[in-house]
């Protein structure tokens, strides 16, 4: 689009159109109608002069009050669209500026303003006061951007740097600005938006320092449990597997030295092997994780259950009414029967309890699992949570799930899960 003709330029060559063409035809008209004579072309040339100014007139009221119209629409426009800018940038929570590259001039809306504290005398010479206070660390490497920007045509700038307000702190601040280019593809404008990120920036670091401390903290409970894990191993190996096979290696001497007693003893140590390898097996059943896929999930839970009764006399009533093991992943179903196993495990160990229930079924999306027992309970307030509790709520906390223990002393323990 061409740029318009200066209103003086406009008028100018109208009256000049309009002069050149009075000039050649109102001439030649005046010497006809005087019929060549001197005397009558002079009277009518000064009656042609006062014509001629009052058409001038007429004619140069006339293109300059459409000129002024032109101008006083071009002007109420540009009220209106500054207007508009001036609403638009005390609307919005962003600092906006407008940089002309070619005049240095800078507009900022009051909320720059507030947002560092300065006031609009201190901005007038906006981008000096802009680079002045950049953060050191941090000027170099956004005044590069910016030149990389403008010189490599791009129309999009964009960085995040520390800016010093008026009373000396430091702001996080994203800018985002666009590059206005002629045809030419030269820069002469530049308009963008400040925001200060300074408590989004604190929070994601405080919310990235508490994962990290919850990673060590996870990190030490697992290598915890594993330690729980290998002490409790080298005690089932060390009290009942060691000590079978101690028999069963002093029964073998005796045996070779006492022929007598010989096949008595060798019957002793069939049966001592043959419960050692019990308790291996049910080790090993304890340590590996079930094969929910093969077996299933109840079965495996029901296996559990018949384990624990053969070594405890204990009654364990398992009740999943409403409950579809097939729409629980394989991973939440471990979890669950892991927790399930190290429960009864703390129930074997602390509760004296004579009855459990183990309730599983569906909550929404959830799974809800329930262990209660009736042994002597505990004050929760007062107890320290061990290993076994520490682990169930590791396991949870990895699918965000909710642990809640509810006991007292002599009313048993009740543990609720959802998964």
């Amino acid at each position: 689009m061409k740029n318009p003709l200066p209103s003086s330029v406009k008028l100018s060559i109208t009256f000049l159109i309009f002069g050149t063409a009075w000039i050649l035809f109102s001439d030649s008209i005046a010497w006809s109608l005087s019929d060549h004579v001197p005397d009558t072309y002079y009277n009518i040339q000064r009656y042609k002069g006062i014509l001629f100014v009052t058409l001038a007139s007429l004619l140069i009221y006339f293109v300059s009050r459409r000129l002024y119209e032109s101008i006083e629409k071009s002007r109420r426009q540009q009220e209106e669209i500054l207007e508009r800018y001036q609403l638009l940038g005390m609307a919005t929570n962003d600092a906006v500026w407008d940089y002309n590259i070619e005049t240095k001039q800078c507009y900022t809306n009051r909320t720059l303003q507030e947002l560092f504290g300065y006031t609009a005398d201190e901005l007038q010479d906006n981008y000096t006061w802009w680079t002045n206070n950049l953060h050191p660390e941090d000027k170099d490497r956004v005044l590069d951007t910016i030149d990389a920007k403008l010189d490599m045509g791009g129309t999009v700038w964009q960085d995040e740097y520390r800016f010093r307000c008026k009373n000396g702190d430091f702001k996080t601040i994203f800018d985002r600005g666009f590059i206005m280019r002629n045809k030419a593809g030269q820069p002469y404008r530049l308009i963008g938006a400040m925001q200060d990120v300074t408590e989004q920036r604190i929070l994601q670091e405080t919310l990235i320092e508490a994962q990290s401390h919850h990673k060590d903290v996870l990190a030490r409970s697992v290598l915890q449990a594993e330690e729980a894990e290998r002490k409790k191993l080298g005690e089932e190996l060390h009290d009942n597997i060691n000590q079978l096979l101690g028999v069963v290696k002093l029964y073998i001497q005796h045996a070779l030295m006492n022929a007598a007693v010989r096949e008595e003893l060798l019957h002793k140590c069939s049966s001592y092997i043959t419960q050692t390898i019990e308790e291996i097996r049910s080790l090993s059943r304890s340590l590996l994780p079930p094969s929910l896929n093969e077996q299933g999930f109840m079965e495996s839970l029901y296996q559990l259950v018949e384990d624990i009764g053969h070594a405890r006399d204990m009654e364990i009533h398992v009740r999943h009414a409403g409950f579809d093991e097939s729409k629980v992943a394989d991973n939440r179903r471990l979890v669950l029967y892991r927790i399930i196993q190290e429960q009864l495990n703390n129930v074997l160990k602390h509760s004296q309890a004579e009855e459990v229930v183990i309730e599983l079924k569906p909550s929404g999306a959830h799974t809800q699992l329930t262990i209660r027992d009736n042994g002597v309970g505990f004050n929760v307030a007062d107890v320290r949570p061990g290993m076994g509790l520490n682990n169930i709520r590791n396991r949870i906390e990895v699918f965000n799930g909710e642990m809640e223990i509810d006991s007292a002393p002599g009313n048993g323990c009740s543990l609720r899960v959802k998964v």
